[in-house]
């Protein structure tokens, strides 16, 4: 009778089994504790690490405790931690290499933890630092010495005098040589004594009378050529000298421009407390922004993944397989799944404030293939410092190259205490107790980012400037300050996650501004009304000099009228007076044709 069972072959089935389990139980786990850290470590760019991972087949689930991800610009602090994440696997479509989780839950999530050892991966340039200090461009209320400003400072009244005198100096130069060429007393003298021969010919008779009208001719086309010379020398003449004028002219009005820009950069303006909004909130919020910016991009390429191929008529793309080597193939599916997908993640967020309790659906590297975006939605109650406070968002690249993301913000009742809003040494600002209702609305389509914030303080005690101060500008401005107890705050933010313009304005404006406004304006018309002196002080001498300079030209228009008259009067001379050929009798009755 044949046996049924070979004993040595099951006892080698089970020594294999054995050993698997062995192995399995010794070693998987840390294998994909440490598959985990790889990934998360090249993905952020610091170190991820997992105290423990614990993978169970029955039923299929992954289990990670104290999950810590380094902020990659502060080494030795967690962007976040987690105590425990556990999930169920899918098991039939683990097999098909598909990670497939239903339901996942995140616990004991907190933010900005220390570490006990540093989780660079690599230096951190000092760029990529943020300081998170700023400075005020206050105006100051310190008349700077206007003597030493004008020795210091490049006037433009002072270079554009010494230029056009110079430009002056050389059209002198070039004019007193083309009058030396251009037809002057010599010549006309020559055109006169030409003109008196020809008179002598009427005294020889018909003979010398024809013998005249050649040269009479010769002579006016002379004549009439030298005095298109002059004429043209002249309009010449009067443009180069009409531009030269405006430009004198032009000079008159420089030393305004040179006070506006003196007093701008000495800070004597009013405009610098227009926007004090801008200047205490504006550093702050924008580095908000490209904090969110840079941790965006880091999850962007999770979001998107990689897309399966497809052939131009929108199936799978056929490959030939290469003979004696495996290849994957990616066959159409009826209802595709990605390789990997989170349906619906519960998550536990302790932070200082207190609990909040989210829910994140579709989390995937692959929405493209799932035909759905990542949503997410965050509240908490009642916390510590803030009466409530909720999240929510969409993360939508299911197509890629028209991704849209859309967040919203809202916390009623946010506690503000013991903020530093400038750590000037100049004026520092602190706001000391308040509350807060936010709304944030943040959209980024493609990479074009806009986002509105909008803000409601109140019962705010805000404390400013230093003991002592003397100065009056800061003093008003404190003063101002501490009597504030409510301000309506708008931030808007455009442009891309890589360069974002910040505007940030509020009811604070106005109030510093007519604080010191007034203060400012009054100090800054002294200011002007000192330099207005010194300038014209110091431009009186060349001024003088250059319109001296400007009557030179006078002379040279005067010569070169004069010749062109002269050179007129020759000929009409010429012409009415040295041959009386008109209507000339000859004998016979001839007339001459002239």
């Amino acid at each position: 009778m044949a046996k049924w069972i070979r004993w040595w072959g099951l006892g080698i089935f089970a020594v294999v089994a054995a050993i698997l389990g062995c192995v399995w139980f010794l070693f998987v786990d840390g294998w994909v504790a440490y598959l985990i850290e790889e990934a998360g470590t090249e993905a952020v760019g610091a170190k991820v690490q997992v105290d423990a991972a614990d993978l169970s087949l029955f039923p299929a689930g992954l289990t990670l405790t104290r999950l810590q991800v380094t902020d990659p610009k502060e080494p030795m602090t967690n962007a976040v931690e987690i105590a425990q994440v556990a999930m169920g696997l899918d098991g039939l479509n683990l097999l098909r290499r598909k990670v497939i989780v239903e339901e996942m839950l995140l616990e004991g999530v907190r933010l900005s933890t220390p570490r006990t050892s540093s989780g660079a991966t690599r230096d951190v340039s000092p760029q990529e630092k943020e300081s998170g200090m700023f400075s005020i461009d206050l105006p100051s209320l310190e008349v700077p010495d206007v003597k030493k400003i004008l020795e210091q400072e490049d006037l433009e009244t002072v270079r554009l005098i010494e230029t056009l005198k110079a430009d002056i100096k050389g059209e002198k130069e070039t004019w007193e040589a083309r009058l030396k060429d251009l037809p002057g007393k010599s010549q006309l003298a020559q055109y006169k004594e030409r003109v008196k021969n020809l008179k002598k010919a009427k005294k020889g008779g018909v003979e010398g009378i024809l013998g005249g009208v050649g040269e009479v001719q010769s002579l006016q086309q002379d004549i009439e050529r030298e005095i298109e010379s002059l004429k043209g020398a002249k309009k010449e003449f009067e443009e180069k000298v009409a531009l030269l004028r405006t430009r004198f002219e032009q000079i008159k009005t420089a030393p305004q421009r040179d006070i506006q820009h003196l007093k701008a950069k000495y800070n004597l303006s009013p405009q610098g407390l227009a926007n004090m909004s801008q200047t205490l909130l504006g550093g702050e919020i924008g580095s908000w922004v490209r904090q969110g910016a840079e941790w965006y991009e880091r999850a962007k390429p999770f979001l998107e993944g990689a897309q399966a191929m497809q052939g131009k008529d929108g199936g799978p793309d056929v490959q030939k397989p290469l003979r004696g080597k495996g290849v994957d193939v990616h066959f159409k599916e009826a209802h595709p799944l990605p390789d990997f997908l989170i349906r619906h993640t519960k998550v536990s967020v302790n932070l200082a404030l207190g609990d909040l309790a989210g829910m994140v659906h579709n989390i995937t590297t692959d929405q493209p293939t799932l035909g759905q975006p990542t949503t997410f939605t965050f509240s908490g109650d009642q916390l510590k410092g803030v009466k409530s406070v909720s999240l929510e968002g969409v993360l939508n690249h299911v197509v890629p190259a028209q991704s849209q993301d859309q967040l919203t913000v809202q916390a009623k009742g946010y506690e503000l205490t013991n903020l530093v809003l400038s750590k000037d040494e100049k004026w520092p600002v602190a706001l000391t107790n308040g509350l807060g209702d936010m709304t944030i609305n943040a959209q980024l389509q493609g990479q074009a980012l806009t986002a509105h914030g909008g803000a409601q303080l109140r019962g705010l005690q805000l404390s400013a400037g230093q003991e002592g101060d003397t100065n009056p500008l800061t003093k008003a401005l404190s003063s101002a300050v501490t009597d504030i107890s409510q301000v309506v705050l708008q931030a808007d933010v455009k442009g891309t996650l890589e360069h974002q313009d910040v505007t940030v304005s509020s009811d604070l404006d106005r109030i510093l501004q007519n604080a010191a406004g007034k203060m400012v304006n009054d100090l800054a018309a002294k200011f002007g009304a000192e330099l207005q002196s010194a300038i014209s002080a110091k431009i009186a001498e060349p001024m003088k000099q250059l319109n001296a300079n400007m009557a030179g030209f006078g002379g040279m228009a005067g010569d070169l009228t004069e010749r062109v008259t002269q050179h007129n009067d020759v000929l009409k001379s010429l012409l009415e007076k040295s041959l009386p050929t008109k209507n000339l009798k000859l004998p016979g009755g001839l007339k001459l044709p002239f």
